[in-house]
């Protein structure tokens, strides 16, 4: 497909930014007087731009007919449309092919008018007209005075005339009867509301003119009459008075009906409308892309003859034009026909001269921030709507704007949520009661081929979420000059102060802390917390982040020192502090949740809610609910503890979406995953770590002391993890144990034999000769504790089987994948392996994946956790 700016060639003025809006006021008093537009003024100029539909044509035939006085054509003749509708230009299209007749004869246009209308010629005939909004009242000539001098006989009718009577039927028939005599009059409502004086002798005129020309062959009177009365009541009676008299007599022709509007249109403003090619190519694929979204459209747009309406539009989508005439043109001063092409003219030159990429033209493409444009809706709507448009649609700070900026280059390059909102303004307004687009029509007015349909939906449940004058009611889109649930948000969140939304935040964080470990909140001193030997957790307040040096500073001064004292038990004290950016947005969230209560627990707000809004109000309360607490997870991700005479940084990584543990079992699990936190330890560790070279015993009360009081040992969970290990390590044989006066080699003692009094030996004297295998244990700051070279120490002990290398391929259920992670990546790691996790995910969803969920939430984490992306596609 060629955009539409490369098939079509706009007329010159359109083109080129030098519209004069006056070529599309018509008036037949300046015609007449031969001044204004050229195109009105010069008769091959205005036929040339004049599409004759099928209205017209039989006017003129009817016309013709009549003044040849052959046929049956009617005397006398009523054009009623709306304002704008194409009334005047319907009497000055009989003016020139009466009155200019020679200029014509011969060339295309006469040949055209002659086969639609199917006369054999234009008969030669006077034509006098009378504009009742040229016409002076007070000093200027009757009706019946104007056209009596234009037919060169006023003195039959000067005294009539001068005293404002109105003459009688003889003296008209005498008028009149002499030759073949056109009479077109316009603006004849208008003429009488001026007219109060003498109103009742102006509406007998017309009377005795009516009777008058029904009785003469050749003699034809065309008039003018608006569908609704212009000027209040003065108006209503004059139009109520003039229909009376013309309805007996008349014949009511309407200029444009149904699909004709779209040749008048192109004719209008466009002087070549390209190779029929290009246009056939275009909407077939529109119509091909119709089929197949299916019910996501209306039935209406998949059936055949809406193809042809396409190609009878373009290059405008018949949508654009069917809301002009359907809503826009229901406002009384909306001009009709006029106004649309003025409209539209101004919409084409815009887009022209930018050389607009689309196929065709369509709602989603009215720039609102054209002041021609954005002008031409105001008028009829309010300037009050001026800050809707700023606010919510076009301009550099318009909402919507900002939205396909954030969604990025697929939406920003269909500008899908700024067509969107452009789409449901037009849609939005109606001198009658139908306002609003459904979802339906708003996908016709939007989507173009080799646009993803799926991102419509994703564009528009930002603009509900984040527009403030946008309102939807039972699936339709209206914007209002009223604001929406948004703006109160908005106005609820400038209410809520900063220490409201730390104490939520604090509550919050109190009730998921969990009980892992001795739990406490706020320290703001290194008294708040005892120097004991149970593990304890420390969470600073939101005030403090990571990285900082003010946070650094306390959490230095707590691992440290406790009060006065220096602190012995280090390595049972564990701090986990918020992230600086991951808070930032959390306090957002936390200060939009806080808005939404005010909003629920104000009465008198909520009885003006709308039952959509409080159903909507009562979603965001729920979701934004959940999202704050796994925020706080994933906020609260910094531990921190000490290691040689500094502070260690460890960050816990996001959280899985949809667990819901405490911030004690996220610290708990990260540990133990990490082999930090131990609840079944070796006893080689035991051995390697607590004792140094040249140390033969040991206390068991010192070796626990040591696992509680040097950071670069590994946290055991409680004192019986730690015995167990005692207990197997003198059972394998790997140490003895003293007890009292006794010492136990490879030997089974009962668990509860177990006291701080007993010895750890290193190298009991029942020990057989040394074994050529060792035992190393490391640690550092990444990895888990990791025990190589597992060779036996004492005969008789088998050595464990072991393998080199271990590869899996495996269906793992999404639900269980951080157990997974836990029973079988964790324990390899422990035994000193380099792991290499290779994943393939396959996800497939019936109504789609939201693009928004890719970018934002997949693609971010796969970020954050620092994944080598090996291939990925979507489809």
């Amino acid at each position: 497909m060629k955009p539409w700016s490369q098939v079509v060639t706009p007329h010159s003025d359109i083109r080129t930014g030098k519209l004069d809006e006056s070529v599309f006021a018509a008036d037949l008093s300046d015609v007449v007087a031969e001044r204004g537009p050229l195109e009105y003024r010069d008769a091959v100029s205005f036929f040339r731009k004049t599409y004759p539909t099928r209205g017209l044509a039989g006017l003129l035939s009817a016309v013709l007919r009549r003044l040849s006085g052959k046929g049956n054509g009617e005397a006398v003749i009523q054009i009623q449309t709306p304002f704008g509708g194409g009334k005047t230009h319907s009497l000055i299209a009989l003016y020139h092919l009466i009155k200019h007749w020679q200029e014509l004869k011969g060339s295309q246009v006469e040949a055209e008018i002659l086969a639609k209308t199917e006369v054999r010629g234009i008969p030669e005939a006077a034509v006098v007209s009378f504009v009742g909004t040229a016409a002076d009242v007070l000093k200027g000539r009757t009706p019946w005075g104007e056209i009596a001098g234009q037919l060169g006989c006023y003195e039959l009718l000067k005294s009539h005339d001068t005293k404002r009577l109105a003459p009688g039927k003889d003296l008209l028939h005498q008028l009149l009867a002499s030759k073949p005599t056109l009479i077109l009059m316009d603006e004849v409502v208008e003429y009488a509301v001026k007219a109060k004086e003498f109103r009742d002798q102006a509406v007998a005129f017309f009377q005795e003119l009516t009777e008058t020309v029904k009785v003469l062959p050749q003699v034809a009177l065309v008039v003018t009459l608006p569908s609704s009365a212009p000027y209040g009541e003065d108006g209503e009676r004059a139009l109520h008075e003039l229909q009376q008299v013309f309805r007996r007599v008349e014949s009511i022709k309407t200029p444009v009906e149904g699909e004709e509007i779209y040749e008048v249109i192109r004719r209008r403003l466009f002087e070549d409308i390209g190779d029929p090619q290009e246009a056939r190519q275009t909407v077939d694929a529109f119509f091909e892309m119709y089929q197949r979204l299916g019910d996501d459209v209306s039935k209406e747009v998949r059936e055949p003859a809406y193809r042809k309406r396409m190609l009878k539009a373009y290059p405008f989508h018949p949508e654009l034009i069917d809301v002009l005439f359907e809503r826009w043109s229901t406002y009384p001063d909306f001009q009709r026909t006029r106004g649309v092409l003025r409209l539209l003219a101004n919409l084409v030159g815009e887009l022209y001269q930018s050389r607009h990429q689309a196929p065709l033209i369509l709602p989603a493409h009215i720039n609102l921030s054209n002041p021609a444009v954005r002008g031409e809706f105001l008028r009829h709507i309010g300037n009050e709507f001026q800050g809707v448009i700023v606010s919510d649609i076009d301009g550099p700070n318009a909402k919507a704007e900002r939205i396909d900026r954030e969604l990025g280059s697929e939406y920003a390059r269909f500008g899908v949520a700024t067509g969107l909102a452009r789409a449901i303004f037009f849609a939005s307004f109606s001198g009658s009661e139908r306002r609003g687009v459904g979802i339906q029509r708003l996908r016709l007015a939007t989507v173009q081929p080799g646009m993803p349909p799926a991102i419509i939906g994703d564009a528009l449940r930002r603009l509900e979420d984040e527009l403030w004058y946008l309102h939807v009611e039972g699936g339709v889109y209206q914007f209002s000059n009223q604001p929406n649930l948004n703006r109160v948000i908005v106005e609820k969140e400038e209410a809520v102060k900063p220490e409201q939304i730390t104490e939520e935040i604090k509550a919050r964080t109190e009730k998921h802390a969990g009980n892992k470990f001795r739990v406490t909140l706020w320290p703001r001193t290194s008294q708040d917390l005892p120097d004991t030997k149970e593990l304890k957790l420390a969470i600073f307040s939101p005030e403090y982040t990571w990285p900082s040096e003010e946070t650094s500073a306390l959490a230095g001064e707590l691992l440290e020192k406790c009060g006065q004292k220096f602190r012995a038990y280090k390595n049972t004290l564990l701090l986990l502090v918020a992230d600086e950016g991951d808070l930032a947005n959390t306090r957002q969230n936390v200060k939009r949740y806080l808005a939404y209560r005010a909003i629920a627990d104000d009465k008198a707000l909520m009885r003006q809610l709308s039952g959509e809004n409080k159903k909507a109000l009562e979603n965001k309360i729920k979701d934004i609910e959940g999202s704050i607490d796994h925020q706080l997870l994933s906020t609260y991700r910094h531990l921190l503890k000490a290691e040689d005479q500094r502070v260690q940084a460890l960050d816990l990584g996001l959280p899985t979406v949809g667990i819901k543990v405490s911030l004690a079992d996220r610290v708990y699990e990260y540990l133990e995953g990490e082999g930090r936190l131990l609840r079944k330890i070796s006893p080689r560790c035991i051995l390697q770590k607590a004792l140094t070279a040249d140390e033969k015993e040991k206390s068991l009360s010192e070796v626990y002391e040591c696992f509680l009081k040097y950071p670069n040992l590994p946290l055991v969970e409680s004192k019986e993890v730690l015995f167990e290990g005692i207990v197997q390590g003198c059972q394998e044989g790997i140490f003895g144990l003293q007890l009292a006066d006794q010492v136990f080699f490879k030997q089974i003692i009962d668990l509860k034999q177990l006291d701080d009094e007993a010895i750890l030996v290193r190298e009991p004297k029942e020990k057989q000769p040394e074994a050529q295998g060792e035992t190393l244990v490391k640690t550092t700051p990444s990895s888990a504790v990791r025990e190589t070279s597992e060779v036996p120490a004492y005969p008789g002990i088998a050595a464990a089987k072991t393998v080199r290398a271990y590869f899996l391929k495996a269906v793992i259920p999404w639900d269980k994948f951080s157990d997974f992670v836990r029973g079988v990546v964790t324990p390899l790691r422990q035994e000193g392996a380099e792991t290499r996790l290779e994943v393939s995910l396959e996800a497939k969803a019936e109504d789609g994946i939201k693009q928004t969920t890719l970018d934002q939430k997949v693609k971010e984490t796969l970020s954050q956790i620092g994944a080598e992306v090996l291939e990925e596609k979507g489809k």
